[in-house]
């Protein structure tokens, strides 16, 4: 491997009652030797790997650290993944061994990765949907930037200034999962670097790039075209052989047969945090036989099945052929469902059905906010809606729902507004059921805030704190220092949440006030 990479591991922590427990920046209990970390307020603690030139090695060192972890102390062990309100990566850096990337490199390695990416991405996310990538400040979409990679180190895929490709967009997971992207994510590295045959299209489509990278997130592997990835990764690689490392072939036969990434399966058995995270992190070359140590898990005889599946599984082509029989299932399943109810056929590049009239009630969304199953998204990023559809539940969240205290607005002028719209969706994943609770506009340019609106049904959640949080980091994103909304005079709650965010009235008007918050 002429190419080498490196992880950056951020986590909480867990004990054996399954209680997280959260720090800020916190040197790791135990260090292997080659291991390093960096204080980062964002996560409990940050480990960094040692550069690693093999597969091997990275299954080696891994295991030696995180099983010196369990067992240098049982009573808190690493978390790796996202509660509410974290936002947790496991950076990967691609570079070369010996030397630092020229820029000429970096930008091939990224031009061929973004291809990929949204499968990668697909892969990794935990919990589904992933909050980190949806509505964490801390990994942005390439559409914003018009490019495969960028110098700002909060880009899905920047320019580091350790000489490497930095890759963002990763939820804090099992260190077997990082083993499989880097698996690919490697050979295509070293391919595009090695071979002036493979070009991509000039005219790169940020926009569908956004939204396959969208839907990968919020629906894990059931949002993407797997088939699709796997043959646009023969093509370039051809028929390889996949390593004989358990993880690596269970997890992709897993992607494979059942579009079960390791959230899907971890949620299938239904493990303990704590048993869950210890079982695999004595040994990150095995995936599923780590979870036969545990006692309690649910359908292990299915476990046992699927270990043995997947120990058939040698080569791409036998991947892409197990799918391609997948896609065929679902095909299938899908015309009899839609059949049997009397609907009219549609056909659409990825055809995905949802049940958005049936809604959420009030107890579920507050469930889904506490599970994270929430997101707030522009109203063209819902994948399951169209723009005109979210504006109109926007005009009337506005109409019905803002209790004249905001301008109401028609679908049509909430698209043409010169204000950003955006809305808090909560999802019920498992029924394919999504829901529109509320709604916020930011002007960028002018630094302003004004349409909140929340469902009647929905207020008390923490919904409206959550849209004004997300829009003040919006404008602070895009170097907006002076930040300021109107208020009408009689809306009291509004006035409070404002006050609770730092905002001060600075203007007096006849029937409103002038907010504006404190540097």
């Amino acid at each position: 491997m002429t190419i080498s990479f490196g992880i950056e591991f951020e986590f909480d922590y867990v004990k054996p009652n399954n209680e997280i427990v959260v720090y800020e920046g916190r040197r790791p209990y135990y260090l292997a030797e080659n291991w390093g970390y960096q204080p980062d307020y964002t996560a409990s603690s940050e480990l960094r790997s040692p550069v690693f030139i093999s597969l091997e090695q990275y299954v080696s060192e891994t295991t030696r650290q995180f099983r010196g972890m369990v067992e240098h102390s049982r009573n808190i062990i690493p978390y790796m993944c996202n509660s509410p309100r974290r936002s947790l990566g496991q950076h990967m850096h691609i570079g070369k061994p010996n030397r630092e990337l020229r820029h000429s490199e970096k930008r091939k390695i990224a031009r061929a990765i973004i291809e990929f990416y949204p499968f990668f991405a697909s892969i990794q996310a935990q919990p589904i949907p992933s909050r980190r990538g949806l509505n964490s400040r801390f990994t942005i979409s390439m559409r914003e930037y018009r490019d495969f990679i960028s110098l700002d180190h909060y880009a899905e895929i920047s320019d580091s200034h350790n000489g490497t490709v930095e890759l963002r967009i990763f939820d804090a997971n099992l260190p077997q999962v990082s083993l499989v992207n880097a698996f690919f994510i490697t050979k295509i590295a070293d391919k595009v670097l090695r071979s002036r045959r493979i070009t991509f299209d000039s005219n790169f489509d940020f926009a569908r790039y956004h939204e396959e990278r969208t839907n990968a997130l919020r629906y894990g592997l059931v949002g993407i075209n797997v088939t699709r990835y796997l043959k646009k990764i023969r093509d370039i690689l051809g028929n390889i052989e996949l390593p004989n490392i358990p993880a690596i072939k269970e997890i992709l036969y897993l992607v494979a047969r059942y579009r079960l990434n390791p959230y899907g399966v971890w949620s299938y058995v239904r493990a303990s945090r704590y048993d869950y995270m210890k079982a695999n992190l004595m040994d990150t070359s095995k995936y599923l036989e780590n979870l036969l140590e545990i006692d309690n898990i649910q359908h292990r005889d299915k476990v046992e099945q699927w270990i043995e599946e997947a120990k058939e599984v040698e080569n791409l082509e036998q991947l892409i052929g197990i799918s391609i029989a997948v896609d065929d299932v679902l095909a299938r399943a899908l015309v009899r469902a839609i059949e049997s109810r009397g609907l009219r056929r549609r056909t659409t590049t990825h055809v995905r059905t949802r049940a958005v009239l049936r809604g959420l009630g009030r107890s579920e969304v507050r469930r889904a906010i506490s599970e994270g199953r929430y997101a707030i998204l522009r109203i063209n990023e819902l994948s399951t809606m169209s723009r005109e559809s979210v504006a109109e539940r926007i005009s009337e969240l506005l109409r019905l729902h803002g209790e004249g205290f905001v301008n109401t607005l028609t679908p049509n002028e909430v698209i043409e507004a010169p204000d950003r719209f955006y809305v808090f969706v909560a999802y019920d994943s498992n029924r394919n059921i999504e829901q529109i609770c509320g709604t916020i506009a930011v002007h960028v340019r002018r630094g302003r805030i004004s349409s909140l609106v929340v469902d009647r049904r929905f207020r008390g959640l923490g919904i409206g704190r959550r849209l004004i949080e997300h829009a003040i980091d919006v404008l602070r994103r895009n170097g907006v220092d002076k930040i300021y909304m109107w208020v009408r005079r009689n809306n009291e709650r509004m006035l409070r949440l404002a006050e609770n965010f730092g905002f001060e009235i600075t203007r007096k008007g006849e029937r409103s006030y002038r907010l504006e918050l404190r540097a």
